[in-house]
């Protein structure tokens, strides 16, 4: 008697459920409709009715969540617009142009951590688009400076691109930032062989070389003064170190001078004023002071 009991509530269960569901898709329709005919106000009111009940499963709720966000980007509420979206995506919601609005409006607000959300989710549901999502990633991390992303990232790019300038800088520029700075004057120094005028790789190795020299100069004179009465010898070797850190500026005001006439890095102005001052080339100096 109980077990035909339990058979007769699991067989209207089902039956509520089914019936349910396609109350949710009936629901769905009008509002399909509704955003047809431009009626985004009632769309979305409908949309935030069914969340609100708790009711459909996840497939029907990622449309729903879809048509909140497309009804709310309508009428203008843009954060809210990507809540709904962000959340018909986490429900992995089947709509391409889903996850595009959620890439395009993420950007638009600067919203880095939705879009790079977005980014990765939509590689995951539609691996075709891999080439295209990965560039993007890549400028991403370069963009929010997460260096141990963009290394990850740009070296994927590079197997299939070995020669490509811009992603060889870009991995240049995540070694330069985690500390290896030997392998980064290696990818910058790529990047000149096929573009003696990058800017940027211009930049990146005359700043280490700069730092190079600076490193020197700061060690040279701490060790020479903490002497208290310092000979010839001691003289001697700190001229010595002197004379190595302007090796090291003048191998880098070259790459320094490219970089600032690019127009690109104003900032090295003072750089150059201080690189000319050690090289004590005051006149070359001057045009240089901020």
């Amino acid at each position: 008697m109980y077990r035909k009991f339990v058979l007769v509530a699991c067989s209207i269960l089902l039956i509520w459920s089914a019936i349910k569901a396609q109350d949710i898709d009936s629901q769905l329709t009008e509002i399909k409709f509704l955003m047809m005919d431009g009626n985004y106000e009632e769309g979305l009111k409908s949309c935030k009715s069914i969340i609100e009940s708790n009711a459909g499963d996840s497939a029907q709720l990622a449309f729903v969540y879809s048509y909140a966000g497309i009804s709310s980007e309508a009428l203008g509420n843009t954060e809210d617009a990507i809540n709904y979206y962000r959340k018909a995506v986490e429900l992995e919601v089947p709509q391409l142009d889903i996850y595009d609005k959620l890439i395009s409006l993420s950007k638009k607000e600067k919203n880095d951590s939705v879009y790079e959300f977005a980014l990765l989710e939509k590689l995951k549901a539609f691996p075709d688009f891999d080439d295209p999502l990965t560039k993007s990633l890549a400028n991403h991390y370069a963009n929010t400076s997460q260096y141990e992303k963009l290394l990850n990232t740009v070296n994927k790019l590079l197997e299939m691109y070995p020669d490509e300038i811009g992603y060889l800088f870009f991995k240049g520029v995540a070694l330069q930032n985690l500390d290896q700075i030997e392998e980064a004057k290696v990818y910058y120094n790529k990047v000149l062989v096929a573009d003696p005028n990058h800017s940027g790789a211009n930049m990146g190795i005359g700043m280490m070389l700069y730092n190079d020299g600076t490193e020197i100069f700061a060690f040279r004179k701490e060790e020479y003064e903490s002497k208290t009465n310092p000979d010839r010898v001691d003289y001697s070797i700190y001229t010595k170190g002197i004379e190595e850190g302007k090796a090291i500026y003048r191998k880098a005001l070259p790459y320094l001078l490219k970089a600032y006439e690019s127009g690109s890095y104003p900032g090295l102005k003072q750089v150059l004023f201080n690189t000319y001052i050690r090289l004590e080339q005051k006149e070359k100096a001057m045009p240089y002071r901020q």
